[in-house]
């Protein structure tokens, strides 16, 4: 029996891309494949996920690497392990451990809501440098006995430290660097230049320019830190005389209760699935879904003749955008609600609604739904010049 019907909503058109809000993007036949694949037999989820973590950590040339429930589930783990590392009462203590070394520094240009990840494993988000940017000195006077890991994004401009100096102070004083790569990796030549200049943790989403499985993403560390993150994550309901765990040679971690990642487990589909969406990636990393959207979409509104539009580049995901400015007299706010609940119902990116435009991101579309979009668009701006919509 068909879902859909029974459910009683509209679908939409996303024009916003890979979204955890609108679902994320539609899977190649490849990956549903592989999902279905992983339906057929039952695994043990920690020897699935070492030898899928080690398979994938081949594929893009990491150290090693664990698939997790997204890439804010890999800042959670990157915090567990710095704060708790193997040490068993910590990990059953987290977010509560009893430890004054929870402290994660940021560069105040750095911080976003998705700080929040982090904080939520126990950890003490603490910023420094200012609002136009950070200095080395900012940085060292910044660290004391309380800080367990610093974490650095990307970002606009060169007023912050780069990933390479604040790596070098940062293993300087002992403490890991985490990564938020999530919009940023793929390309893997990306994650390349994260990791020689000395990350310890970066943080992938499964779901965004790979296009796996939208509640998948990627943890990349050594193997030694990926085995901590395991161990935060597994669900661990076995007994201590049956179960083992190596983490060295002839040493063995105690058997912990379940972890702070409990809460995130990730199914064998999502573990298959990601493999086959990063084996497509590497086949055609060059390859965008949507872009012909995005030209045919251009091309309406070129032809209607009413509302500016132009093409452009978004480094983030190695995507192509189309900026299109809110037909008069409507502001950005109303085009974006005319938009939303019209037939079709579109949703388009409204990052540049305070500029009067929104954007569409091609990722999510599907063939034909570029001109759907361009012929709605032309439709609300003729009713806006001098007829009430």
């Amino acid at each position: 029996m068909s879902i859909f019907p029974l459910l009683g909503i509209e679908p939409i058109i996303n024009g916003v891309g890979p979204a955890t809000r609108l679902g994320g993007l539609s899977l190649s036949e490849n990956v549903w494949s592989a999902m279905k694949e992983a339906n057929q037999s039952s695994y043990r989820m920690d020897e699935l996920h070492l030898h899928a973590g080690a398979l994938i950590a081949k594929m893009i040339g990491a150290p090693a690497s664990l698939v997790t429930a997204g890439a804010s589930a890999s800042l959670t783990l990157s915090a567990a392990a710095a704060i708790a590392g193997f040490d068993r009462q910590m990990l059953i203590d987290l977010p509560f451990p009893k430890s004054k070394k929870v402290e994660i520094l940021v560069q105040r240009v750095h911080q976003d809501p998705y700080d929040h990840a982090l904080t939520a494993a126990g950890a003490q988000i603490r910023a420094f440098g200012g609002e136009n940017g950070s200095t080395v000195d900012q940085l060292h006077a910044a660290l004391n006995s309380n800080v367990c890991a610093l974490l650095w994004r990307e970002s606009e401009g060169d007023s912050a430290l780069d990933l390479a100096t604040c790596s070098k102070i940062a293993h300087e004083n002992g403490i890991p660097v985490i990564v938020d790569g999530a919009l940023f990796v793929p390309p893997a030549s990306r994650l390349q230049d994260y990791l020689k200049q000395g990350a310890d943790f970066v943080a992938i989403s499964g779901g965004k320019s790979f296009r796996g499985p939208h509640t998948s993403g990627l943890l990349v560390a050594s193997p030694a830190n990926i085995k901590i993150a395991l161990l935060h994550h597994l669900d661990l309901d076995e007994r201590s005389a049956t179960w083992s765990y190596e983490i060295g040679d002839g040493q063995f971690a105690d058997l912990p209760s379940n972890g702070i990642g409990r809460a995130m487990k990730v199914g064998r589909e999502q573990i298959f699935g990601l493999i086959a969406a990063i084996q497509d990636y590497l086949l055609e990393p060059s390859y965008q879904v949507g872009d012909a959207e995005v030209v045919e979409c251009k091309k309406e509104l070129d032809q209607g003749d009413m509302v500016q539009s132009e093409m452009r580049f978004y480094s983030p995901l190695n995507v192509t955008n189309l900026h299109i400015a809110s037909p008069k007299p409507l502001s950005a706010d109303q085009f974006y609600s005319h938009l939303a609940s019209g037939a079709p119902r579109i949703i388009l990116g409204q990052e540049m609604s305070d500029k009067g435009f929104l954007t569409l991101n091609p990722m999510a579309l599907q063939k034909g739904e570029g001109s759907q979009i361009g012929r709605r668009i032309n439709e609300i701006a003729r009713q806006g010049q001098g007829k009430k919509i």
